[in-house]
């Protein structure tokens, strides 16, 4: 007979790694079509405390919810909307050529 195991634990686990993930390529998407459309402008000042500000706010907002499965997605995405927008504009770049 197979020892009865709690089913709780793995499902957790595998709801948490699926939502970094979903996390992390909903925030690399959203910096590719915020490079896409802006990484042009006049003024790259503001385009990057405006990056960091939407990053910034989604990692607060995602903090301020009682949900783990929330919280978790906007931080990771937050995260990721930031550090994909700023290390990967060649890779973007590459896209669109």
């Amino acid at each position: 007979m197979m020892k009865e195991h709690p089913a709780a634990v793995p499902a957790e686990i595998v709801i948490g790694v699926s939502t970094a993930l979903l996390a992390v390529v909903a925030g690399t998407g959203a910096a590719f079509g915020l490079w896409l459309q802006l990484h042009h402008t006049a003024a790259p000042g503001v385009l990057t405390a405006s990056v960091v500000a939407l990053g910034v706010g989604l990692a607060l907002v995602g903090l301020a919810l009682q949900r783990s499965s929330a919280r978790l997605f906007l931080v990771v995405a937050g995260v990721a909307l930031v550090a994909a927008f700023f290390s990967a504009p060649g890779a973007f770049a590459s896209l669109i050529m």
